[in-house]
């Protein structure tokens, strides 16, 4: 599912126009620029039906959209939002049943070199198969 999910946004024109290749899983690189976005997979229930394993699971995936100025980081959410939100496709043989904005907060930190960073960070939950 992760390679599928970042490939996704990768090739989202809409996004790639903000954030070019800076799509990262788990952290983003220090000398990396802004915006930019990274994902992390913070859960996920695997499904059982009476027969046993169903095969699908439900993943809770945080998006974080990073900016320099709080508009920028928005206007990475809304790009990011747009790509996802109900999103039912296949993608590099990867069956992605639906995909849902379940959350969204916004905080600022700054950075060791005193650089501002806003950030907007998304959840979604994303119904997959299992590989």
């Amino acid at each position: 599912m992760e390679e599928a999910l970042s490939g996704y946004l990768l090739v989202d024109a809409g996004l790639t126009a903000l954030v070019g290749n800076r799509v990262n899983w788990n952290a983003r690189p220090q000398a990396q620029g802004s915006p930019s976005v990274v994902l992390t997979r913070v859960g996920g229930t695997r499904d059982y039906t009476m027969a046993g394993a169903s095969g699908l699971v439900e993943s809770r995936v945080q998006i974080d959209c990073w900016g320099k100025t709080f508009g920028s980081s928005i206007g990475v959410s809304r790009a990011v939002t747009s790509a996802l939100s109900g999103l039912r496709t296949t993608i590099g043989g990867m069956r992605l049943h639906g995909s849902f904005l379940e959350s969204e907060r916004q905080s600022f930190e700054q950075g060791s070199g005193g650089e501002d960073f806003h950030r907007v960070s998304l959840d979604f939950i994303i119904w997959h198969k299992e590989h």
